[in-house]
């Protein structure tokens, strides 16, 4: 990293088989410098085949961006469907072939948890072979391993990034998954003072500051019709993280700055 004292990246979300978005919310960005993209999950509807996958994802971001800049990936609860679903792991490798990973890029230490599905592992259109809670469960024992090392505990900024927000639901009832992922993982992000959680999942954007329920801002991306989608925008220096949303027009349509710890 030849500036390790800023970070900035890109998070784009709920793309839904829409290849043309992620060109066209590129060119939002303008002329802003970035070190990376975050894919914040539901890029596709369901993975059919590798075509798919090439078509959809791999080559408009190669056509916008990714010939010069690194991209990274999460999975949504809609990359756990369809035939072709399971080969994902093998076009975005992750450290140790899990879809949950941390890593510090500058002064921001970032954790990403793969929120699995929004409906129980019961639910018949799984037929019997998924089991998300138990791998929720595991996510929650490596995240407090990881937030209770030294890197965390000192770094000047601490990100989650994952699909499912388990606030501001997506329907007026909260699915299993989103309890289950509010319930493993929220006391440990109020214990363990995160700065920052960026999501998805509910297509209605917003940025959520602090309540009560959850000490550190929520900012969910929107999408994926036209006039819903949105880029977010995270730069961070030695003084300040801040978050910028666009709109698919470039209007800003939501902003927060956190300060640095220390």
């Amino acid at each position: 990293k030849e500036n390790p004292e800023e970070v900035s990246w890109l998070i784009m979300n709920d793309i839904h088989d829409r290849p043309k978005s992620i060109g066209h919310l590129m060119n939002i960005n303008g002329n802003d410098s970035f070190d990376y993209v975050f894919f914040n999950g539901d890029i596709f509807d369901h993975q059919e085949n590798e075509k798919q996958i090439i078509d959809h994802m791999i080559t408009p971001c190669t056509d916008s961006f990714a010939s010069t800049k690194p991209f990274l990936f999460v999975r949504g609860n809609h990359e756990t469907r369809g035939k072709y679903a399971r080969e994902l792991k093998n076009y975005f490798s992750t450290k140790n072939d899990k879809g949950y990973y941390a890593y510090q890029w500058g002064p921001v230490f970032n954790i990403v948890l793969d929120s699995g599905e929004d409906k129980l592992d019961t639910h018949p259109v799984y037929g019997g072979i998924v089991d998300f809670d138990n791998y929720r469960i595991e996510q929650a024992k490596w995240l407090e391993e990881v937030m209770k090392t030294k890197a965390f505990r000192k770094a000047k900024y601490r990100v989650v990034m994952m699909h499912i927000p388990y606030y501001y639901p997506k329907y007026d009832q909260d699915g299993h998954g989103t309890i289950h992922c509010r319930d493993l993982f929220s006391p440990l992000f109020d214990k363990y003072k995160v700065d920052l959680m960026v999501s998805g999942h509910t297509h209605r954007y917003g940025v959520h500051p602090p309540t009560k329920e959850h000490s550190y801002p929520i900012v969910i991306g929107g999408g994926p019709q036209d006039g819903n989608r949105t880029l977010i925008k995270i730069k961070a220096d030695a003084k300040n993280l801040m978050v910028t949303m666009l709109k698919d027009d470039g209007t800003e349509v939501g902003k927060y700055l956190s300060q640095a710890k220390g």
